[in-house]
């Protein structure tokens, strides 16, 4: 399987996609998620609230729109009880997440 190009579609959202990936993303890094650096990209563990779950899995949907290059995974860690959200990529994908991503803006290089 090759891997897909690391490139952003800025056109596959319109203009209200774009503001409510913007407010999703917002609303996200305001719960504070735990950031663990992966190897090709970074680990997002959030408390496991049903509001949450419902944002990431909405944020999700719109990220693979304009970033079809990420692969993400979505989990629910025992026992801590977290969901955890993995996004990762081709060679390069930390640097896109550090500089697109303010979830990913803590996490140290």
């Amino acid at each position: 399987m090759s891997e897909a190009p690391l490139v952003c579609r800025s056109d596959a959202l319109g203009p209200a996609g774009r503001a409510r990936h913007a407010a999703l993303v917002a609303e996200l890094a305001e719960a504070q998620p735990a950031v663990e650096e992966l190897e090709n990209g970074f680990a997002f563990r959030f408390p496991s609230r049903p509001y949450l779950f419902l944002r990431v899995a909405e944020w999700i949907g719109l990220e693979r729109q304009c970033c079809p290059f990420l692969e993400i995974g979505l989990a629910f860690e025992h026992p801590t009880a977290s969901i955890r959200v993995s996004v990762t990529g081709p060679a390069g994908t930390k640097d896109v997440l550090r500089a697109e991503l303010p979830l990913a803006s803590g996490a140290q290089a």
